[in-house]
């Protein structure tokens, strides 16, 4: 691979990265928002609440960055 196929792929990571880190945490912090002011909710509760969530969006950007990685791979 090429010099400039190797700086977009990691772009991407550092883009699908963060946006897998931002998407876990503003799950979280909302779970615990409206769980605390709703009753008792730990911290492992909203964990086991926002999985769903950001877990289908961290095996998003996994599928993307191997997508992108074997289209890029494959063009040059």
């Amino acid at each position: 691979m090429s010099e400039e196929p190797k700086k977009g792929a990691k772009l991407l990571a550092f883009w699908l990265f963060g946006t897998v880190m931002v998407v876990f945490a503003a799950i979280t912090a909302y779970i615990l928002f409206i769980g605390r002011m709703a009753g008792a909710v730990t911290v492992g509760m909203a964990l086991k609440g926002g999985f769903p969530i950001w877990g289908i969006t961290a095996l998003a950007a996994i599928v993307i960055y191997v997508g992108y990685y074997l289209y890029d791979k494959r063009k040059s």
